[in-house]
Parts: C-alpha cells; structure tokens; sequence
C-alpha cells in the first residue's frame, strides 16, 4: 500500500502490479481495487498480473495470457471464464482440474 502512495505522488502514467494482493487481506485487496479503478478512470495504465481468477475477471477489462514468455491471447475479460483463462494458460481443455490422487500399494516397513 505504501508502494501504491508512492506511485500516485510522482502521477505515474503506466502501473505494472505483480502480484499485488498475493500478502493482502481481502478488504486490503478490495481498498487496493478501489485505488486502481479511480487511477484508471483518470486515465493511468494498469497491467495487473495474477494467477487469482476472480480478481482478473472482476477488476479487468481486457485479459492478456502469456505462457513460456510467449504472447496466447488478448481477450475482453467479459468474453471470458475461468475455465476460458486456464485453457488458454495450459494450452488444452481440463476436463478434470482436480483428479483423484492415485496411491501406490507400498508395503510398510512399520509393525
């Protein structure tokens, strides 16, 4: 938050955040946000880089997905999902985002 106080004094033009809510509390987060969408109505740039869905689908307008340092897909965050970012972040349909764990049947060396 101090970081942010420091950007609005030198009346920054372009902000790249990276991460940013990754040590905050929720309502820091959400004063975070508050900050960034008055910053944007006056016009500043904002790039916002997160690996939080929700934060990206419900603060940003347009949604760019790189993977190996290389350029997927520019998209109106409207026109997305979650499960439209994380295809395009993996490169392929998950049909199963959590499967079940398979275990080994290891003897145990414990009596």
């Amino acid at each position: 938050m101090a970081e942010m106080a420091k950007v609005v004094s030198f009346e920054a033009k372009v902000i790249v955040l990276d991460e940013p809510t990754s040590s905050l509390a929720t309502e820091e987060a959400e004063h975070l946000f508050r900050i960034i969408r008055k910053l944007a109505d006056k016009g500043v740039g904002i790039i916002f880089i997160s690996h939080k869905m929700d934060e990206i689908l419900r603060n940003c307008h347009r949604v760019t997905v790189m993977r190996d340092g290389k350029w997927i897909a520019t998209k109106e965050s409207s026109d997305l999902t979650m499960n439209g970012i994380i295809k395009l972040m993996v490169g392929r349909d998950l049909t199963n985002r959590f499967p079940p764990r398979r275990t080994s049947q290891a003897t145990s060396c414990w009596k």
